[in-house]
């Protein structure tokens, strides 16, 4: 049997960041950003060669908002094959979403993001996102339902 083999792959990982009062950590990406310029984003980002996933993650959140997460939750995963528009056309992009409610620091921005809101999930589904594929409006009603009792 052949072995199968999926070329051009990029992983994309976001870490839904939870304050004490139940809002949520948004950011605004640069406008001239190469992904999503102007968008709304949450913290997180691609993986690089030889790190375990949940490094990859752990190092972005701290890289893009200064924050050091304890713990991690996987929550949403999702996938587009052959993107077809934006920064990662033509590739097959792979999407993990965490969640972390149990963090220290103080936000502090790098270079790509703007701006930062603390608001609640719902409100953060209404935001702009630029092509995202649906990812985090999908990702975050995934986390408000798994709010519910």
């Amino acid at each position: 049997m052949p072995t199968k083999i999926l070329n051009d792959v990029r992983l994309i990982q976001k870490c839904i960041i939870v304050r004490s009062d139940g809002k949520i950590l948004a950011l605004q990406r640069t406008p001239n950003d190469h992904s999503r310029g102007g968008n709304w984003d949450l913290p997180g980002g691609g993986y690089e060669e030889g790190e375990k996933i949940v490094d990859a993650i752990k190092r972005e959140v701290m890289e893009e908002v200064g924050l050091t997460t304890h713990s991690l939750a996987p929550l949403f995963i999702d996938n587009h094959m052959h993107v077809k528009e934006g920064f990662f056309a033509g590739h097959n992009v792979f999407g993990i979403c965490y969640v972390c409610k149990d963090w220290t620091g103080d936000v502090t921005l790098s270079p790509e993001h703007v701006k930062y809101l603390w608001v609640t999930p719902q409100e953060f589904i209404d935001f702009d996102f630029g092509a995202d594929n649906g990812f985090f409006a999908t990702a975050m009603q995934s986390y408000i339902d798994s709010q519910k009792p």
